[in-house]
């Protein structure tokens, strides 16, 4: 391993390898050849298609052996990643379909909406929505609008788990999204009214998503999508703020990268840094970069490398993508990353306190106080955190 290298590649298992180097659409003659080397001393393929499937990178995978290592890969191995595969795509096409439908519902109704991540991702980044892994649909909508929303919602059989749904309305509570879950397990829509939690605010407004929106089609429609240098940094600060847990978030921020070869990433940067989200982005490009061989100005990879703090998430991001059962994680790992990641010590206090003690939804089914109450709710919500996690804290020592 080089010094500047973020990964060990030698402390991989084989089959982890594997998945990491065909997670991609750019194929390139050696990285064809190192994967053919690693398809044929696999021993587990169930394995590499659980690893896969874990790190949502799938259709990826069998894209590429499917294409390029096909005499390496047993054929009984092959059949059970088109399977797999065909089974997500066949999944993706219903979610694409949905979200068209149920979009201009809302739209009928005079509804904004704009769509991320999901089906439009995968267009607008990988060509096809059959080569990304997703599980459900985000929409942006208007606060003011979310009661007609959910009446849609509600009435095509989507269903949310809040029972007090008045308390959305208030602005008060941490929630900026709101989950409806399909009859049948056929999928879920996030519905927010913030791009991020206040907690979080580092990607851009949703001012920006509505200005900058743009239509896309989806072979099953046109839906208005997020624009191509909003999507790119979302993506950096939304992976930031859950660890970079996924090899399929760095794929994102790659095939994002791909498609979009003449995006203006120093714009974006001096962007990111008015938002407080430079340390998110430069991560995001470097590991990009590095782990998924993402096009990048040498300038900017200078910008990532030569910044401490970017390089130390980044590395500490790549050795633990697919750490081993053995190396245990500790409950305070999800909170290092997103931690890190912000700049300025007065920011990371202000994310840890809102994560800890800003009331929730939870806290207002569990106890529904009248609104001039609502201040009571952070005193009885580190209790409440107290009862809920404390014992499985003292379980971990």
């Amino acid at each position: 391993m080089t010094s500047d290298a973020l990964l060990d590649h030698s402390s991989l298992s084989g089959e982890a390898a594997l998945v990491l180097c065909c997670a991609t659409t750019a194929a390139t003659p050696s990285r064809t050849a190192r994967a053919s080397g690693l398809a044929a001393h696999v021993r587990d393929w169930d394995n590499v298609i659980d690893i896969a499937m874990k790190h949502a990178v799938l259709p990826l995978v069998h894209r590429y052996l499917s294409l390029e290592c096909t005499a390496a890969v047993p054929e009984a191995a092959m059949t059970k990643l088109r399977t797999q595969w065909q089974m997500i795509a066949l999944y993706n096409r219903h979610l694409a379909a949905e979200l068209v439908r149920l979009t201009g519902l809302m739209r009928a109704a005079n509804i904004a909406t704009v769509a991320f991540k999901g089906p439009v991702l995968a267009a607008m980044a990988y060509g096809s929505i059959d080569l990304r892994q997703f599980v459900d649909l985000d929409i942006l909508v208007h606060q003011a609008d979310l009661p007609r929303v959910a009446e849609i919602l509600t009435a095509e059989r989507y269903l949310s788990p809040h029972t007090r749904r008045e308390g959305l309305a208030t602005n008060y509570f941490q929630e900026s999204e709101d989950a409806f879950f399909a009859a049948g397990a056929m999928g879920a829509v996030d519905v927010h009214w913030k791009a991020t939690p206040r907690s979080f605010r580092f990607a851009p407004t949703e001012e920006s998503f509505w200005h900058r929106a743009r239509a896309i089609d989806l072979e099953f429609g046109t839906v208005t999508a997020i624009a191509p240098e909003d999507l790119l940094l979302y993506l950096c600060v939304h992976a930031a703020k859950h660890g970079w847990v996924q090899l399929g978030a760095i794929c994102d921020v790659a095939e994002t990268l791909r498609a979009r070869p003449a995006i203006d990433l120093m714009a974006i940067l001096d962007e990111a840094t008015t938002l407080g989200s430079r340390r998110m982005f430069l991560t995001g490009m470097l590991l990009a970069h590095e782990l998924a061989g993402a096009p990048l100005p040498d300038e900017l990879v200078a910008v990532a490398r030569n910044d401490r703090n970017v390089s130390a998430i980044a590395r500490r991001v790549a050795s633990g993508l697919f750490r081993g059962a053995g190396r245990a994680a500790t409950p305070f790992d999800p909170w290092a990353v997103p931690i890190r990641s912000i700049e300025g010590t007065g920011a990371q206090i202000y994310y840890v306190v809102q994560r800890i003690l800003a009331p929730t939804m939870g806290d207002y089914e569990l106890i529904p106080l009248p609104r001039p109450l609502f201040p009571l709710y952070w005193l009885i919500r580190p209790f409440r955190m107290a009862a809920q996690y404390g014992p499985r804290l003292v379980r971990k020592q």
